[in-house]
């Protein structure tokens, strides 16, 4: 089993975080990307990848990023009212699917929407990248751990016969962060709550995935409670304490990173969320690619 998978979401965001992304995989530092399906310059950056594959020293696990969060739906707009505004973007909230997750009106009408868009993304992912390999799914936001987003990934790969090989289940642990006191000072509140919550979802996923027999390795994320803040002094800090927790666990650790950053004049009327808006400018997203160009 392999003990460390360094990964980078947000392939296809913009052209800019692509490029910051390839530079990566060129200098052969990531052993895994997402990749977003449903932004305006997917399939150019889906191109540029394929152009250049050959001549890299290792090439990346690829994962389909599910995105409810940013961009247009790639299935019809009418057929997802809870989902996109007229115009066919996408509206609503981490919170929102999860409320919905609990509702049990609303989470059959959710989940029906889901599926349409979860289908026409892969399917996406599928005609640029090709069906001869195992399908890796996970979610913008970290939404695949949303009950009703799951349940819905799950009837989707089984009506399909999909063939998958991995889930991504954001499980980080705390402990580490917490034997690390120097960095108290620079956790940000809400990421972990964030941690706390995914924890908890987590159990719910992995009890799915077991059932379902996909058989992947068992992993630790490690990436949420500083999420865009993983410059190279804080995974300095931290990583030896990850890595015994994982291994003591008996768990892959995927490291997280978000090594690519966009331009203010790519990010047009698809992104409508200011603080993503933010966080796809912002300098810490430069720190990380630093940071996945020192790791190793």
């Amino acid at each position: 089993m392999k003990s460390i998978d360094i990964h980078a979401d947000d392939y296809a965001l913009s052209p800019a975080a692509s490029e910051d992304i390839l530079s990566c995989i060129r200098a052969g530092k990531l052993d895994s990307i997402s990749v977003l399906t449903n932004l305006s310059g997917y399939e150019a950056d889906a191109a540029r990848y394929l152009a250049e594959r050959k001549g890299w020293k290792k090439e990346p696990l690829l994962s389909i990023h599910l995105n409810f969060m940013e961009g247009r739906c790639l299935s019809s707009p009418s057929g997802l009212p809870h989902l996109v505004d007229k115009n066919g973007f996408f509206k609503g909230s981490w919170g929102q699917l999860l409320l919905w997750s609990y509702l049990p009106g609303k989470r059959q009408l959710v989940k029906k929407e889901l599926k349409r868009e979860i289908k026409a993304q892969t399917e996406s992912f599928l005609r640029c990248f090709g069906r001869e390999r195992p399908l890796r799914f996970d979610g913008h936001q970290h939404t695949q751990m949303l009950p009703v987003v799951y349940q819905a990934l799950f009837e989707v790969i089984k009506e399909e016969g999909y063939q998958v090989e991995y889930i991504r289940v954001t499980k980080e642990p705390l402990e580490p962060y917490l034997k690390q006191s120097s960095l108290w000072k620079t956790y940000r509140p809400i990421n972990l709550i964030k941690n706390i919550l995914l924890n908890i979802l987590a159990v719910g996923l992995e009890k799915r995935i077991k059932k379902e027999g996909i058989l992947q390795p068992p992993m630790l994320l490690w990436g949420v409670l500083l999420s865009g803040r993983m410059d190279r002094e804080r995974v300095r800090k931290l990583l030896p304490l990850m890595k015994k927790k994982a291994k003591k666990k008996s768990r892959t650790l995927e490291i997280l990173f978000h090594p690519g950053s966009s331009l203010a004049q790519e990010l047009g009327e698809e992104f409508i969320h200011k603080e993503a808006k933010a966080f796809y400018l912002s300098t810490g997203r430069r720190e990380e690619r630093e940071t996945v160009m020192r790791i190793t």
